[in-house]
């Protein structure tokens, strides 16, 4: 079939369109997935995931697509240390931190250290908060956390964990590979209730490096496949120019 040299145009001109976000697409896929695997070690890192939607241009119909990132907050597998500043969560929650500016941070990292104030902090300097501010250890002393987040010092109970929750996970934005920020000016953090606390355990991450390795193949794939439809609407309308100018 013949095709008007416009109609014809337009089509190969749409075909590039939906190739090239295509290769975007599959571009920050492979981004995402390989950040993913990268930090798959890391305890408490919640993996990246990606949404997708066409949207239409509004020139010629053709399509492209919107990429939006976002969190997988599922439940990482336990990890036994022993250690007594080692601390894992299971259920809906984060420990909440406080940085050097007084600004609050949310973590499913749960391993900690003795500062040289009693303080229990991150190996960073941020510091673990308890419902009452800071949770400071007496000298010599070694912590026992219990299931609902109090923290004894021998027979003394010196805090409880400030447990943090949301009912809308996707106010959370990173603030590094194993810690969330609140992206509103106004905190919408709340008790958690549904959580409790394991001393002596680490959360790993809830990155499956088998699945996202499938998932790198597969996309690599599509990429591939892309770059070929692109190169061959490419060539056709050169060609098409070219016969146009003879």
């Amino acid at each position: 079939m013949e095709w008007p040299n416009g109609d014809f145009t337009r089509i190969m001109l749409s075909v590039l369109y939906s190739s090239a976000a295509g290769l975007d697409a599959s571009a920050k896929t492979q981004e995402v997935l390989a950040r993913n695997i990268a930090n798959a070690s890391h305890h408490g890192y919640k993996r990246a995931t990606l949404s997708f939607a066409d949207e239409l241009r509004n020139a010629d119909g053709s399509s492209t697509v919107s990429v939006k990132e976002g969190i997988g907050f599922e439940q990482g597998e336990m990890l036994r240390t022993e250690s007594p500043l080692d601390v894992a969560l299971e259920g809906d929650g984060f420990f909440t931190l406080q940085k050097p500016d007084g600004g609050l941070l949310y973590t499913r990292k749960g391993s900690f250290v003795l500062g040289e104030d009693g303080r229990i902090e991150t190996t960073t300097g941020f510091t673990l908060q308890g419902t009452s501010g800071p949770i400071l250890l007496p000298p010599g002393t070694t912590p026992v956390i219990q299931k609902d987040g109090s923290v004894l010092a021998g027979d003394q109970v010196v805090g409880k964990l400030r447990l943090a929750a949301f009912a809308d996970k996707s106010a959370l934005v990173r603030a590094g590979s194993t810690l969330f920020a609140e992206s509103g000016t106004v905190s919408k953090a709340m008790p958690a209730v549904d959580c409790s606390v394991r001393q002596g355990f680490l959360e790993n991450s809830n990155v499956d490096i088998l699945s996202e390795m499938v998932l790198m193949i597969e996309n690599a794939r599509a990429f591939e496949a892309n770059q070929r439809v692109a190169s061959a609407a490419s060539t056709a309308m050169s060609e098409l120019n070219e016969a146009a100018e003879t």
